[in-house]
């Protein structure tokens, strides 16, 4: 019922065929969505490895002797490319105090070389990535364990102390094994900071 003088509601629109949803018009919307995704993928800037910062891993070294009295040792004159990125100094495996530092090589790869005194067999296994041990090598007038062939592509080398008070060092890389051999041969002794 209507009122007199007044006209009925017009009426309703048909629904657009757009929104009834047909499996064409889902299809070019999707398609519509893609494009703009593979744009967004395309255009924005993405990165295959964090840099890290270079550290000063000669001043953390030294003071990590005068702190702990240990003979220290670190690369000298090793040239451009060699990019010390931690130099660290706390408990490792078994608790055992131990100084790190990890140097990115010329060529990419990374040195992990760790010191500590007296450590637990399982402090060396754990550093040498529980590689066997692949005989000896000399490098810089040292004798040095070889361990590598295992689980792992990386090669390391320890110095075990020749008298009470030295440290067990340990160098482990997945570069090329000449450049631990490199790293390893220009290793001094720091001069402890002044407390």
């Amino acid at each position: 019922m209507t009122a007199p003088g007044s006209s009925a509601p017009p009426p309703a629109a048909p629904a657009s065929r757009y929104s009834l949803g047909s499996m064409p018009n889902m299809l070019r919307s999707l398609l519509v969505i893609g494009f703009f995704l593979l744009v967004l993928v395309a255009i924005v800037p993405r990165m295959n490895e964090v840099e890290r910062p270079a550290v000063d891993a000669a001043g953390k070294a030294s003071a990590v002797a005068a702190q702990t009295s240990w003979p220290i040792e670190l690369p000298t004159g090793l040239g451009s490319g060699w990019v010390p990125t931690t130099a660290t100094y706390a408990p490792g495996t078994d608790k055992v105090p131990t100084f790190t530092t990890v140097w990115k090589t010329p060529t990419g790869g990374d040195i992990a070389f760790k010191q500590a005194a007296a450590p637990t067999d399982t402090w060396v296994s754990t550093s040498v990535t529980d590689n066997p041990a692949a005989g000896t090598v000399t490098v810089g007038g040292r004798t040095l364990e070889r361990y590598a062939g295992g689980r792992t592509s990386q090669v390391s080398y320890v110095v075990r102390p020749s008298a009470s008070g030295g440290l067990t060092l340990v160098a482990t890389t997945n570069a090329s094994e000449d450049e631990l051999k490199t790293f390893v041969a220009a290793l001094k002794p720091v001069t402890p900071s002044a407390s």
